[in-house]
C-alpha cells in the first residue's frame, strides 16, 4: 500500500490529481479497511509525512521506478481523454523538475513538456503530436 500511496503523493505534487482527490483516495482506503497504517490518516488529514519511509518525497526523491508508474498513469489519462495536452505538459514540467537532472526520465519529461509548449505557442505543427508524446511516455515506461 505504501507504494500506491507514494504514487498518489507524486500525482498530487505534479498536478495529475488535486489535494481534494488525494484526501478522497486516502479516505476511501480508510473506510474500506478495518486495519490501515497511521500514515494513511496523515494523508487524509494533510498532516506532515516528514521522514515517513518512501512517503517523504524530499528524503526519498522521485526515482526511475516512480517515473515509470507516473508515465503509465499519464498514458492512461491520455487514452481516456481525462487530461488536456496543456495539463499534461505542466505535469511533465513538474516531473522533470523533480527528478535527477540529466537522467533518462528527465530528458523524456522535458521533451514532452517542451513539445507541448512549442505546439501551444504555434512554433511546432500539431500533426502527430499525440503519437509523439505517447511514444516519449512509452520510452519512460520501458526504462
Amino acid at each position: 500500500m505504501r507504494s500506491t500511496a507514494r504514487s498518489w503523493l507524486i500525482e498530487e505534487k505534479i498536478g495529475l490529481i488535486s489535494e481534494h482527490e488525494l484526501v478522497g483516495l486516502a479516505d476511501r482506503y480508510i473506510a474500506d479497511h478495518d486495519d490501515f497504517p497511521d500514515w494513511m490518516i496523515d494523508i487524509s488529514t494533510g498532516s506532515s509525512l516528514e521522514f515517513q519511509d518512501q512517503l517523504d518525497l524530499v528524503v526519498y526523491p522521485i526515482n526511475v521506478n516512480d517515473c515509470k508508474i507516473i508515465a503509465r498513469r499519464m498514458l492512461d489519462l491520455l487514452a481516456s481523454n481525462d487530461i488536456s495536452l496543456k495539463d499534461l505538459g505542466r505535469a511533465c514540467e513538474k516531473m522533470y523538475l523533480s527528478v535527477e537532472w540529466g537522467s533518462e526520465p528527465f530528458n523524456h519529461f522535458i521533451w514532452v513538456s517542451d513539445e507541448i509548449n512549442l505546439n501551444e505557442q504555434g512554433y511546432k505543427a500539431t500533426a502527430n503530436i499525440d503519437q509523439a508524446i505517447k511514444d516519449a511516455l512509452c520510452k519512460i515506461t520501458a526504462l
